[in-house]
C-alpha cells in the first residue's frame, strides 16, 4: 500500500528538483537571450555592446549580470562590472519591478555636452538603486540616442547612490594640455520618473589641476543641493533630429545650490564664492547649434595647443553661436554668488558681497549687479563700490556685437548706436578709488538710463552724477581747468540731465541739463527743438545726420550762478598781470559793453539782455538767467553751431530774441 505512495513521492520530487533545474536553464537562457535582444538593438544604430555572465534566479527574484560594455558610436562609453539586482518581480505584462540593484565598478564617459567641465570618465566603486521599475522591451527604431531616451522615459525608481566616485579629464593639446581630477562625496538621486529626477544632492568633493604654468592648483567644492535634474531633455542634444524637433523650452533645473567653491593655483592666484545659485534654467535645443560648438572648442585647442591666436573669424563665429544661445536657446530664472573673494599675484585682492543676475529670457538680462566691491592693490591702496549694476543687458545682442568687432575692428565705435542696444541702464554707488594725490575720488552715485527702439539712438534718456574728488586732478593744461576752483583742496560735482522725443509733435525736450561745482558755479538750462523726426534716431549715420540738418531751435532757457569761481580766476588773472582783481573785473564790463553796444543800438530789445550780463560780469556771486528764441522762425540748429565756429560768432545775435528770467 504504501510502496506506490513512495514510488509517486519520489517521482515528484524528481520531477520538482529536475523542473527547478530544468526552468532555471530555460530562465537562464530567457534573459540572456532578453539582454543580447536589447544589446542586438543598440549594435544596430552603432553602437558596439557586449556583456559577460548572464544569470537569473526565478524562485528567488534575483538577476545577476558581469562586465556590460556600451561604447557610442560618435561620444560616450560606459561599463558596468557586475549588476546584481533583488527582488525582481513582474510589473503587469511589459514591465519588471527590482527592489534593489546593486552596481559595481562602474565607468562612464558620458558625451560633452552631458558631463563637467574638463570631467570626461567618472567612476564608482558601488551604485545602488531602490525601487527600479523599467519596461521590458526597449524601442528598436532609431539612433542610439534616440533609444536610450525613450528607454530613459519609461524607467521610474525611488533613489540612486553613489557613496563614492571620482572624475578624471584633459582639456587642450600639447603643452596647454590641463589635465582635472576630482573626488566626489556622497552623491543621491532621488524620485526618477520620465527621464527627471525630482532631487540631486552631492557631499563635498575635492579636485586637482595639473598643467602648464599657472594652471595648476587644486580645491574643493562643498555641498550642492539640485532641484530638478531633466536628464532626458539634456540627452536631446545628442541626436540632430531629435533636437531640431525639439522647439519648446525644456526646464533642466528648477533650482541649483552650491557652497563653498574654493581654488587655489600655484602663483598666488585664488577665488572662493560661499555660495552660488541658479534658478528655473531651461534650454531649447533646436537653437542650440551642437555640432558646431564641438567643432569650434577642437578647433580653439588647436590653436591655442600651436601657442597661436584665434583668427578673427573664428572668434567672430563663436561670438554669433554665443549670440544665438542666448537670444533663442537659454532662459533662466536668476543667478546669484555670495562672498566672492579672489586673489593674484603681486600683492591684489578683490572680494564681492554679492553677484546678482536677474531673469535671463530671450536674450535680455532683466539686471546685473555687484554689491560691495572691495579691491587692495599691493602697496596697501584700496579701492571701494558700493554697487555696480545694469539694467536691460542684451547679451545676444552684445555678443552680436563683439562679432562684429572681430571681423572689422577698425568699424567698432564709429556710430553708437550699437552700443544703446546692448543695455538700458547702468548704475553706480559709493565709490571710494585712491588717488595720486593722496584724497580719494568719491562717486555717491552715477546714474544712466535710456530708451531706445530696436536698432536705433535712444529717444529718451536720464543721467544723474554726484562725485568730489581732489582739484588738483584736473591739470592746468586741460580745458576743464577753467572750472575748477582754485583755492580749495576738493570740489563736489553734481550733474543732472534728460531728453525726450515727443514723436507726436516731432520735438525733443531737453530738462533738466543742470550742472553744479562746489565753490565755483551752477548752470542749468531747459531747451526745445522741434523738427526733429525719426530719421534723427537711425542706425545709419548718413540718414541720422540728414535728419539732424533739419532741427530747429524751439527755445532755450538758461540760468549761470557764480559761486566763487569769477572771483577766483580774476584774482588769478590779476595776480598773473600784476593788477588789481576789480580792474580785471572792469576791463572785463567794459569790453562786453563795448562788444554788444553796437546790437543794442540796432535792437533796442535786447537791452535788458545786455544789462544784466554786463552786471553779472562786474559783480561775482551773481545770477544770470536768460531765455533764448529764434528771431525768425525756423531757425536750424545747424545754423547756430555753423555761426558759433565762424570768425564773427556774434553774428548770431541778429538771428536771435533774448529776454531777462527770474532766477530759478
Amino acid at each position: 500500500m504504501r510502496k506506490p505512495f513512495l514510488i509517486a513521492l519520489s517521482a515528484f520530487v524528481v520531477l520538482g528538483v529536475g523542473g527547478y533545474f530544468g526552468l532555471t536553464a530555460y530562465v537562464n537562457h530567457e534573459a540572456r537571450s532578453q539582454v543580447e535582444a536589447a544589446l542586438g538593438t543598440l549594435r544596430a544604430g552603432g553602437v558596439e555592446a557586449s556583456v559577460g555572465k548572464v544569470n537569473y534566479d526565478l524562485f528567488a527574484g534575483r538577476f545577476e549580470l558581469a562586465d556590460l560594455s556600451l561604447v557610442g558610436p560618435v561620444q560616450g562609453a560606459l561599463k558596468i562590472g557586475s549588476l546584481v539586482a533583488d527582488g525582481v518581480a513582474q510589473r503587469g505584462a511589459d514591465r519588471v519591478f527590482a527592489q534593489t540593484v546593486e552596481l559595481g565598478d562602474v565607468a562612464l564617459s558620458p558625451p560633452l555636452l552631458l558631463g563637467a567641465p574638463n570631467i570626461s570618465q567618472y567612476k564608482a566603486p558601488r551604485v545602488a538603486i531602490t525601487a527600479l521599475e523599467f519596461p521590458t522591451q526597449a524601442s528598436v527604431d532609431g539612433s542610439p540616442p534616440q533609444i536610450a531616451l525613450d528607454f530613459l522615459r519609461k524607467i521610474t525608481a525611488e533613489r540612486i547612490d553613489i557613496p563614492a566616485s571620482t572624475g578624471t579629464g584633459t582639456a587642450g593639446t600639447g603643452d596647454a594640455r590641463v589635465t582635472s581630477e576630482e573626488t566626489n562625496g556622497d552623491i543621491q538621486l532621488g524620485q526618477l520618473a520620465n527621464g527627471r529626477f525630482a532631487t540631486l544632492t552631492a557631499e563635498p568633493s575635492r579636485f586637482t589641476i595639473a598643467g602648464p604654468s599657472g594652471s595648476i592648483g587644486q580645491g574643493s567644492i562643498g555641498r550642492v543641493d539640485i532641484k530638478g535634474f531633466d536628464v532626458a531633455g539634456m540627452m536631446i542634444l545628442l541626436d540632430s533630429e531629435l533636437r531640431e524637433a525639439s522647439d519648446q523650452f525644456i526646464t533642466i533645473h528648477d533650482s541649483v545650490a552650491m557652497e563653498n567653491y574654493d581654488v587655489t593655483l600655484e602663483g598666488g592666484v585664488a577665488q572662493r564664492i560661499a555660495r552660488l545659485s541658479m534658478t528655473d534654467v531651461a534650454i531649447r535645443p533646436s537653437a542650440i547649434p551642437v555640432e558646431e560648438l564641438l567643432a569650434a572648442r577642437e578647433q580653439l585647442e588647436k590653436i591655442a595647443a600651436a601657442g597661436a591666436e584665434a583668427p578673427p573669424e573664428e572668434t567672430a563665429a563663436l561670438f554669433r553661436m554665443a549670440a544665438v544661445i542666448y537670444d533663442e536657446g537659454v532662459r533662466i530664472g536668476g543667478m546669484a554668488a555670495e562672498g566672492v573673494e579672489g586673489a593674484a599675484p603681486g600683492g591684489f585682492a578683490f572680494g564681492l558681497g554679492s553677484f546678482t543676475v536677474g531673469t535671463i529670457d530671450g536674450g535680455r538680462m532683466e539686471n546685473f549687479a555687484l554689491e560691495k566691491l572691495t579691491a587692495k592693490g599691493p602697496d596697501g591702496e584700496a579701492f571701494q563700490m558700493g554697487r555696480f549694476a545694469m539694467g536691460g543687458l542684451k547679451a545676444g545682442t552684445l555678443m552680436a556685437l563683439l562679432a562684429d568687432g572681430a571681423e572689422n575692428p577698425a568699424d567698432i565705435g564709429r556710430w553708437p548706436a550699437p552700443f544703446f542696444n546692448t543695455v538700458e541702464s547702468v548704475e553706480i554707488t559709493n565709490v571710494v578709488s585712491p588717488t595720486e594725490q593722496g584724497s580719494p575720488l568719491n562717486i555717491d552715485r552715477f546714474a544712466l538710463t535710456w530708451t531706445a527702439e530696436p536698432d536705433a539712438l535712444p529717444t529718451r534718456i536720464s543721467a544723474t552724477l554726484r562725485m568730489s574728488g581732489p582739484t588738483a586732478m584736473i591739470n592746468a593744461g586741460n580745458s576743464a581747468f577753467a572750472l575748477v576752483p582754485g583755492q580749495v583742496d576738493r570740489a563736489s560735482i553734481a550733474m543732472d540731465f534728460g531728453a525726450a522725443w515727443n514723436e507726436a509733435d516731432d520735438s525733443v525736450l531737453v530738462d533738466p541739463a543742470y550742472i553744479e561745482v562746489s565753490d565755483a558755479f551752477s548752470f542749468n538750462a531747459r531747451l526745445t527743438l522741434s523738427a526733429v523726426d525719426d530719421s534723427v534716431f537711425s542706425t545709419q549715420p548718413d540718414e541720422a545726420l540728414a535728419g539732424a540738418m533739419e532741427v530747429n531751435l524751439g527755445a532755450l532757457d538758461l540760468t549761470v550762478t557764480d559761486a566763487g569761481l569769477y572771483d577766483q580766476k580774476l584774482e588769478a588773472a590779476a595776480k598773473e598781470q600784476g593788477l588789481k582783481p576789480e580792474d580785471i573785473r572792469q576791463l572785463f564790463a567794459g569790453f562786453a559793453d563795448l562788444l554788444l553796444a553796437q546790437a543794442v543800438t540796432d535792437r533796442p530789445e535786447l537791452g535788458p539782455a545786455v544789462e544784466a550780463f554786463v552786471r553779472f560780469v562786474q559783480k561775482p556771486m551773481g545770477t544770470l538767467a536768460l531765455r533764448i528764441t529764434p528771431r525768425h522762425e525756423p531757425l536750424p540748429v545747424l545754423l547756430i553751431v555753423e555761426a558759433l565756429n565762424s570768425e564773427d560768432p556774434l553774428g548770431l545775435v541778429d538771428e536771435l530774441n533774448v529776454e531777462t528770467l527770474p532766477a530759478r
